[in-house]
């Protein structure tokens, strides 16, 4: 993990990370690591057994960075490399697409949040194609995702465990799937109160971890 480390560049990445010696790497969190741009994300591709990555808030580092190295990793030939998160980026519906296409079938995790560019059926759109694996989601403070596009969300990806929806749009009622789910919802406009008078809600309640900030004004979470 080199989250955060302000002096990472390309070529520490490339010739010491990536150069040979952590061939069993397989999670690697590069979050907030400045300095990196597109040449070091292009170095990943030596870490074949790398599963999980984290680049967002990379800020010199594109989208397009991202979906050209998950489409030329081996792990994804192999369909190992399962979570990628890259919020922050400057998505748009198309790369995000793009990145869908190339990490369908095997995709498990992903995150794309703090995301303007991206519309509401855009997301949807590149979603479904990975509704049989993705059970881990984090679109925070991506506008599009307003009442909506949440509920339109819940129906999907059945299989969703895990959602940060933080400084949605905001979302009122959300459909969301069976099973347990954690949902950080900070910012969102889901309240404390909505949660606790939905009977709908109350009745699953077991099976829902929410998050707030307290001072939500939303109408809740429907199960």
């Amino acid at each position: 993990m080199c989250r955060g480390c302000t002096g990472l560049t390309d070529s520490i990445l490339a010739n010491v990370v990536c150069s040979g010696s952590f061939p069993r790497l397989q999670r690697l969190s590069l979050k907030n690591c400045r300095k990196l741009t597109g040449k070091g994300i292009a170095a990943l591709a030596n870490l074949p057994q790398l599963r999980a990555l984290d680049v967002g808030g990379c800020f010199n580092v594109q989208a397009s960075d991202v979906v050209s190295l998950v489409q030329s990793h081996p792990a994804t030939k192999n369909g190992t490399l399962t979570e990628i998160y890259a919020s922050g980026l400057g998505w748009t519906d198309v790369a995000l697409e793009e990145l869908i296409n190339a990490a369908a079938g095997h995709l498990k995790g992903l995150g794309v949040g703090f995301s303007p560019y991206i519309s509401g059926p855009g997301l949807i759109l590149a979603l479904t194609k990975v509704a049989k694996t993705l059970d881990r989601l984090a679109v925070p403070f991506v506008p599009a995702v307003d009442d909506a596009i949440a509920s339109a969300l819940g129906k999907a990806v059945p299989k969703l465990a895990v959602l940060d929806m933080r400084g949605g749009g905001p979302p009122l009622q959300v459909d969301l799937p069976l099973g347990h789910l954690f949902v950080l919802g900070r910012y969102s406009g889901i309240s404390n109160n909505s949660l606790a008078g939905d009977a709908e809600t109350t009745r699953c309640i077991c099976t829902l971890t929410c998050v707030l900030d307290g001072g939500g004004v939303g109408g809740g979470i429907r199960r």
